[in-house]
């Protein structure tokens, strides 16, 4: 179904619909199953530190763990994954079409060298950064650190030996996600309100006539160096552990990807987040087609303070107008 003008527009006034019929209790389902399961960890805390405990010492132990480009292979390998599961299955479920945000969501095929080609310009930027820059984590001795400024080319990176807890990588992993979506938030805003900052690093990102998972990564380079060093910076500001942030990765894509299906889904992690914080794929696909709100990532918090200093700002305009009349 092409998209025209006038849904185009339509579309930017899209908004997270209410749930109907048996559809509002799948949330409370979800949410009940999560404290479950938390609960349950909880009473198990020992045992699944004990597994991470074990987890981390053989991922010190793995060669592919310990190289220097290990993340930037993990991103890659984790989205190359995610793109054929996730939208490729929703396309091929008929029965979640009715959640479709606008009757033009589909999924666009691509060919095996499209994928290598995609992979290669979203890794070379990443590896030629991993090549010359000193992996920097908490924990890590001064004396190892200090060794690895002896090297003008890194090859591994360094580790700190002793494993995080469970509870330091729930934090982490959450706190690192909302410092993200600030930061991004705030390069989001400046690419659209700068006109020669919108056409040289965002307009790529805009440039497409249906909704579909692969937009995820139709990034600029330029663009795509200042979404990964958001997330890293914010990963870095908040201590994360190595073993955080390989966790972070799948999370971290997973809701991007989600916001690009097109698919507002009774069981999407933003009607599993309570009290409309999470903007999710409606929201994000009104971004898209008007490009006028909606900034935020993934929450809704820093939109709905701009909404009201626009709302604040241009009412003000004209209370002033009319009184000089």
């Amino acid at each position: 179904m092409a998209v025209t003008k006038a849904s185009r527009d339509a579309m930017g006034e899209v908004k997270t619909r209410p749930l109907e019929g048996k559809d509002r209790f799948i949330p409370w389902i979800v949410r009940a199953l999560i404290v479950l399961g938390v609960s349950i960890s909880i009473h198990n805390l020992d045992t699944l530190q004990t597994r991470l405990d074990s987890a981390w010492y053989y991922l010190r132990s793995t060669w592919a763990f310990n190289s220097v480009y290990f993340e930037s292979w993990h991103a890659t390998l984790t989205y190359a994954i995610a793109i054929p599961v996730y939208p490729f299955a929703l396309h091929y479920m008929p029965f979640l079409d009715k959640y479709k945000v606008h009757p033009s969501v589909t999924y666009v095929h691509t060919t095996v060298m499209n994928i290598i080609f995609e992979a290669i310009i979203y890794l070379t930027p990443l590896m030629l950064l991993d090549t010359f820059t000193i992996k920097k984590y908490m924990g890590v001795q001064p004396s190892v650190m200090a060794q690895k400024r002896l090297s003008f080319i890194q090859t591994t990176r360094p580790l700190p030996i002793a494993p995080p807890t469970v509870g330091g990588v729930c934090f982490q992993l959450v706190t690192s996600i909302l410092l993200f979506d600030f930061m991004f938030f705030c390069f989001h805003l400046l690419f659209h309100k700068n006109a020669w900052l919108y056409k040289t690093v965002h307009a790529l990102h805009h440039k497409h006539d249906v909704m579909h998972g692969r937009v995820t990564n139709l990034l600029t380079v330029q663009e795509r160096i200042t979404l990964i060093l958001s997330a890293n910076y914010a990963l870095r500001f908040m201590g994360s552990h190595p073993f955080t942030r390989m966790l972070f990765v799948p999370v971290f894509i997973f809701l991007l990807v989600d916001n690009h299906t097109g698919y507002d889904l009774p069981f999407g992690i933003h009607r599993i987040i309570p009290f409309n914080l999470m903007g999710g794929p409606a929201a994000h696909m009104a971004h898209h087609f008007k490009g006028t709100t909606h900034y935020q990532p993934f929450f809704t918090y820093l939109d709905t303070l701009l909404e009201k200093y626009y709302a604040h700002s241009v009412g003000g305009n004209k209370k002033t107008a009319d009184n000089q009349h």
